[in-house]
């Protein structure tokens, strides 16, 4: 009979076989930076609205990533700078839990945080816009 995998032997193995992707993603970003970025269109809920989005800012911040500036990460997307902490820490512990006896990780707090972070964002530049205060000024 067939083993039904766990959510985190899934997570796990969807994490492992995106190493490489986010490797050579990374590689790109580094070697080719504004020019891979203008590949990509503008938000069009930014242009059409004046809001900005969810994901507005994350280009920025996997760009400030890619050359190690965390704290402008942060700034322009927390929830990239988030991602870049919980994903390699969710793979070594997994990892680890295959060789030593450790509880599951936590995923499911992991998500609902993640998601606080991406709506706490999302309100937090649309208030800096409508009181006219730039939310990137300081970048």
């Amino acid at each position: 009979m067939k083993r039904i995998r766990s959510t985190e032997e899934n997570l796990y193995r969807l994490g492992l076989w995106l190493l490489p992707v986010f490797f050579f993603a990374w590689l790109a970003v580094r070697l080719f930076g504004a020019e891979l970025v203008s590949l990509f269109p503008a938000c069009w809920v930014r242009e059409s609205t004046g809001l900005f989005c969810p994901g507005c800012g994350a280009t920025r911040a996997i760009l400030a990533l890619s050359r190690f500036h965390f704290l402008a990460c942060f700034c322009y997307h927390p929830f990239v700078a988030y991602a870049a902490v919980v994903y390699p820490s969710f793979l070594v512990w997994e990892s680890l839990r295959r060789r030593v006896k450790l509880p599951a990780f936590p995923v499911l707090p992991a998500f609902w945080i993640g998601f606080a972070i991406l709506l706490f964002q999302f309100f937090w530049k649309n208030a800096a816009l409508f009181c006219g205060w730039n939310p990137y000024f300081w970048l």
